[in-house]
């Protein structure tokens, strides 16, 4: 594939393709491998791989990964501008639409009927996943039911806590590859060297935001690092993204990124394009623009750097060891996430029997989740006309 057409696929497939990262890697492996036949099977499945290495959206990097074997690093930039543009004009303009008219009461009424179905969708997601990753791995459990406590109840940094958790899963599997130690300390070695990489890392980070004046400069570096720093899928992203700007330094209200969620979710393409919403609620178009570059970023260039060495290191022992611990924090942050937001978006009869519903929906029925949140917007202004509001 030349530049041009890497983009031109990539646009179409960012502006046409709903349902989160999975979907758009299917699509991807239709398009590429079973009907263009541009890309084999195994090398598909060499670039999915690799996607579990390195920071940031999965399916971002697995677009990278075909656009750089394909036609290097311009192909890369085009693969990866094209997936990511079409979301974020959308998203842009739904930000713009949203600060002028959220307090439009037909408005408000649709993002009632939404916020629970959101938090329904991110509780949905963690559970898939862990379905899927964990496979009967006792450790990946404790280290998930860890990470939920930690970043749920005691506010711990989803990304330190995730860091954490590759190092101390290292050290778990160095010991039982070399039977070393008495395993019935490793639980309380686990929790103590989480808590205290957690704390350090936390404090630094944080004394250099505080020497910085600019919001728009702090917004930048904040992305940054969580695009840096984040692994697993997107909602792991969008849980760091809460607790960062949400709860750490109020950029934004939990209700506005519920809400921005809501956009992200009803437009094609990555999930964490969300960032889009939050830069123009801070800063306007170019905090729209600078957050989206920023989350994305640091992706592109580890993909770009790496890309070459990808399946020597993806079959490295202890980069395998990291990426177990790694998964299963970020897994146990995404249920933490939920439970973050669940009282801004569940707090009354309706809310709950929209969330209960959804779940029933996602779980049983296996509706989109696009399907389900415009059903919800109906519906909350159906709640709001009949005055339940």
């Amino acid at each position: 594939m030349g530049v041009l057409e890497i983009f031109k696929y990539y646009f179409y497939l960012g502006a046409t393709c709903f349902g989160g990262p999975l979907a758009i890697i299917a699509n991807m492996r239709k398009d590429l491998v079973e009907r263009k036949k541009l890309v084999t099977e195994k090398e598909f499945e060499d670039y999915f791989g690799y996607s579990q290495i390195a920071p940031g959206p999965i399916a971002f990097q697995v677009c990278l990964y075909i656009s750089y074997f394909n036609a290097g690093l311009p192909g890369a930039i085009a693969g990866g501008t094209g997936l990511v543009l079409p979301s974020f004009l959308l998203v842009l303009t739904f930000s713009i639409f949203y600060s002028e008219f959220t307090d439009t009461e037909f408005v408000r009424a649709a993002l009632y009927g939404i916020s629970p179905v959101i938090i329904a969708i991110i509780l949905y997601s963690g559970l898939q996943l862990a379905g899927r990753v964990f496979k009967k791995n006792y450790f990946q459990y404790f280290v998930f039911i860890i990470s939920i406590v930690l970043t749920a109840f005691f506010k711990f940094p989803i990304i330190y806590t995730i860091i954490s958790a590759g190092v101390v899963s290292l050290i778990y599997h160095l010991l039982v590859k070399n039977s070393i130690g008495n395993f019935k300390s490793i639980g309380i070695s686990v929790l103590t060297i989480m808590i205290s990489s957690i704390a350090a890392v936390s404090a630094i980070f944080k004394s250099v935001i505080a020497e910085l004046n600019s919001q728009l400069l702090n917004l930048a570096l904040l992305f940054l690092k969580v695009g840096a720093l984040t692994y697993g899928s997107g909602f792991v992203i969008v849980g760091v993204l809460n607790q960062e700007v949400v709860q750490n330094y109020g950029f934004i209200t939990a209700k506005e990124f519920i809400d921005g969620l809501a956009f992200g979710q009803i437009t094609p393409g990555p999930v964490v394009i969300t960032s889009t919403f939050i830069g123009y609620l801070s800063e306007g178009f170019i905090g729209a623009v600078v957050c989206t570059v920023c989350i994305f970023l640091p992706t592109f260039v580890i993909v770009v750097l790496l890309a070459r060495f990808m399946k020597k290191i993806s079959s490295n022992y202890y980069v395998k060891s990291i990426i177990k611990g790694a998964n299963a924090a970020a897994i146990g942050a995404i249920l933490a996430t939920a439970y973050s937001l669940g009282g801004e978006a569940i707090y009354d009869i309706s809310s709950v029997i929209l969330f209960i519903a959804s779940l029933l929906c996602l779980f049983i029925l296996k509706i989109q989740s696009l399907y389900l949140i415009l059903a919800s917007a109906a519906i909350g202004i159906i709640i709001y006309s009949f005055g339940g509001l």
